[in-house]
């Protein structure tokens, strides 16, 4: 059974919509969004203007992966995009940074910055679904034909005046002429993380004893 575009997990949380399709706690999520948040705050005056950013996302990076890698997810990096890809390597999420309105249900939020072709090849994939979206987890990994991948995307946002990292797992289905992610459907928010004590700077590293399978995509 597939689900009109009217319909996205609407009639549960998100945390459980995550876990029921990804296999991705609600706890591995906000720990990530707590890994991004540590690297973001690890900037310093000596750092490269920016570089609080791609700190950020390096280590989200590294972190979800050391999540999915047990799960039997595996490392892809198509067009030197960092991607972890289910089993079946029907989808793939990717973490990127987002802009202010990430995490807010009332604004629709952008990257930050402009996307290359391999974010546009998603969209355009997720766009040729129609937006149909399926019901369970075994269905969401039947669901891509011809091999290709849905393409999900962990936006982060670190609001340093609000004191609190905003994050979301949502599918992104239009790019803007800025070439810019605009719209997603459906958006998974999760609860905002307060910045404070529970943030250690140095933060905990991920299990080095995983096995990390590496497939190169043509």
């Amino acid at each position: 059974m597939m689900l009109d575009q009217d319909f996205a997990f609407s009639d549960v949380p998100p945390q459980v919509a995550v876990k029921q399709l990804f296999g991705l706690s609600e706890a591995e999520l906000r720990e990530t969004a707590h890994a991004c948040a540590r690297a973001y705050l690890s900037e310093s005056p000596l750092h490269p203007k920016g570089a609080g950013g791609s700190m950020a996302w390096m280590e989200g990076t590294k972190l979800i992966r050391s999540v999915m890698i047990p799960k039997g997810w595996r490392i892809e990096n198509p067009g030197n995009q960092p991607r972890v890809v289910s089993p079946d390597g029907k989808h793939a999420i990717t973490v990127i940074c987002g802009d202010e309105h990430t995490g807010n249900h009332a604004r629709t939020p952008m990257t930050r910055n402009k996307k290359g072709r391999q974010t546009s090849q998603g969209v355009s994939y997720n766009v040729r679904q129609k937006e149909l979206f399926p019901v369970s987890r075994e269905e969401l990994q039947r669901y891509s034909p011809h091999g290709d991948q849905t393409l999900w995307i962990l936006l982060f946002y670190v609001d340093k005046a609000a004191g609190e990292v905003r994050y979301e797992l949502s599918r992104p289905i239009n790019m803007s002429e800025n070439e810019k992610v605009d719209n997603w459907k459906p958006r998974f928010i999760m609860p905002s993380l307060q910045l404070g004590d529970n943030i250690n700077p140095e933060g905990p590293e991920p299990s080095s004893d995983i096995d990390i399978p590496v497939i190169p995509r043509s």
